[in-house]
């Protein structure tokens, strides 16, 4: 698994963090908690994800920073210690913490990085292999048989993707 550099253990002080203000009945903001599941989703996709680049940890150390912007003002100077320490030690990867990582049906099969794309379709009954090869070749995108029974992929540029669809739904939706 790749490593988050040390942005998870900081989601997990934050979180906690978050927490330990609600106990101490002090009112958070709804945006605060928004944002801390919209992390937890993002670092999940970048650590699960081998696709997903370094403009995804950006992504997150900003949001980390706007959390941390947040939480932070509400404490008292004895808490904001206790817990700037924390974030200390999680940023040098010094803290030993398990980031609550959410494994989801993600299938490697469908992505999109940049004007790339790769759908998958079901199909009613199999098509010929040697016909997937001519739609490839007729398209300009790749058709193949997806690991999943009755599925296909099509993989290629975003507009190519999108007209062979267009003109393959009549074989997959009759077939």
């Amino acid at each position: 698994m790749k490593d988050a550099k040390g942005l998870d253990k900081c989601w997990v002080v934050l979180s906690n963090l978050a927490t330990e203000l609600v106990k101490n009945n002090i009112p958070i903001s709804e945006d605060v908690f928004n944002r801390l599941r919209l992390t937890k989703a993002m670092i999940s996709y970048y650590l699960l994800d081998e696709h997903a680049g370094l403009d995804k940890l950006m992504e997150i150390e900003k949001e980390i920073n706007y959390i941390q912007s947040k939480l932070f003002p509400l404490c008292d100077e004895k808490l904001m210690n206790k817990y700037l320490n924390l974030m200390e030690k999680a940023i040098r990867n010094e803290l030993n913490v398990e980031f609550p990582i959410e494994k989801t049906n993600f299938n490697s099969e469908v992505k999109k990085i940049g004007d790339f794309e790769s759908v998958r379709i079901t199909i009613k009954n199999k098509i010929d292999i040697d016909r997937l090869k001519d739609l490839s070749e007729w398209y300009g995108v790749i058709f193949n048989y997806s690991s999943e029974e009755n599925k296909i992929t099509v993989e290629g540029s975003i507009n190519r993707v999108k007209k062979a669809l267009k003109d393959f739904s009549i074989i997959w939706k009759l077939g």
